[in-house]
């Protein structure tokens, strides 16, 4: 299903309230900087799906990458007004949850659901 910009846009913003909510959760002022720590919560599109991401960052000296990302939500545009919803498992495998939700649906599944939350 193709979604348009603006469609694209509105499903965003329909989305924010939530990610604000999981962003004030689980982004901490004075992160444990021993370990790579949680900066950011955002979504992001790829093709048909919209993503439910994680940013880090980390000050270890012997460190990989200063920031990295993870996805740990997806939803997957059925049409213009359902959604299927999948967790990225611990397996880096996405496990599907639910079919045929409204975006509200899904939202309320996730702001409930623990799994479907940040690792942060």
């Amino acid at each position: 299903m193709k979604l348009t910009d603006y469609e694209k846009t509105r499903i965003e913003s329909q989305c924010q309230p939530l990610i604000e909510k999981l962003k004030s959760h689980y982004v901490q002022e004075n992160p444990n900087k021993e370990y790579s720590f949680l900066v950011d919560v955002y979504t992001k599109w790829y093709r048909d799906y919209l993503y439910f991401c994680e940013k880090y960052k980390s000050e270890k000296p012997n460190r990989t990458a200063d920031e990295f990302e993870e996805k740990f939500v997806r939803l997957k545009i059925m049409n213009k007004n359902k959604f299927d919803i999948s967790y990225m498992r611990y397996t880096g495998k996405w496990f599907q949850v639910a079919s045929g939700l409204t975006l509200n649906q899904c939202l309320e599944m996730i702001e409930t659901t623990p799994t479907l939350h940040p690792i942060g």
